[in-house]
């Protein structure tokens, strides 16, 4: 069995085509808490993980995960109901792009499929869950467009090259970039990826950058700082 042990909970893995990684831890620990995320969607939550490290931060908020593969959708089942914040997250089998709700949400958070145009995977359930095919940028701001109230944000991680074209459209849209974060392997290294923090109201943009690794096998300290709450190690 491959679980992940984190501080407070676990992620079965066994099932899910894209496993724990960097990315969403990243973007899990960065996102800094805000009274007003209240209601909470979590957009392809794979394992959960998403999901369950916002309720650690904000427990009294509700969560609804959306998945649109079956089995990672039953592992992230599994993984809500083994944890203590149950009650608060809804993980629902969707197809996010058709999903319907009443409700409006304050936060929408993924870390969405960026593959564009790549070569693609072999495996069905990888596929689903890494290439723009199924999920694109466009339809992700048409979702926060849709299902996000007047003061909700969007917050995700993306390669640079689509996290520029993902800030054109957010522009378009008459919406605003509120953070930016370079995110490097090491200091010396150029951006591969970006924390990126959206509102739908006017706000003044903050640049920043982290860099994961102060040398080989060896965590930066502001890395360490920012997941210190999740990671057993640190």
């Amino acid at each position: 069995m491959s679980v992940f042990h984190f501080k407070q909970f676990s992620i079965k893995q066994d099932e899910t085509a894209m496993k724990v990684g960097t990315d969403s831890i990243l973007l899990g620990a960065w996102l800094k808490i805000e009274n007003k995320y209240n209601k909470i969607l979590d957009v392809g939550t794979g394992t959960g993980l998403l999901a369950l490290m916002l309720a650690q931060k904000m427990p009294n908020a509700l969560t609804t995960a959306l998945e649109i593969d079956q089995q990672a959708y039953e592992e992230a089942k599994t993984n809500v109901n083994a944890s203590k914040w149950k009650k608060q997250i809804n993980v629902v089998l969707t197809d996010a792009r058709c999903w319907e709700s009443k409700n409006k949400f304050d936060l929408i958070i993924t870390n969405p499929p960026y593959f564009d145009k790549s070569i693609l995977s072999k495996n069905e359930s990888r596929k689903k869950a890494r290439h723009q095919d199924y999920f694109s940028i466009e339809d992700l701001v048409s979702l926060w467009t849709k299902h996000g109230n007047h003061n909700s944000e969007l917050a995700c991680i993306l390669p640079v090259k689509e996290s520029l074209k993902m800030i054109e459209i957010v522009n378009e849209k008459g919406f605003y970039t509120k953070k930016y974060v370079a995110v490097k392997s090491y200091a010396k290294d150029r951006e591969k990826r970006a924390l990126l923090l959206f509102s739908k109201q006017k706000t003044k943009r903050e640049d920043s950058e982290i860099y994961i690794y102060a040398s080989e096998g060896e965590y930066s300290d502001k890395y360490i700082k920012l997941t210190k709450d999740f990671y057993l190690n640190f």
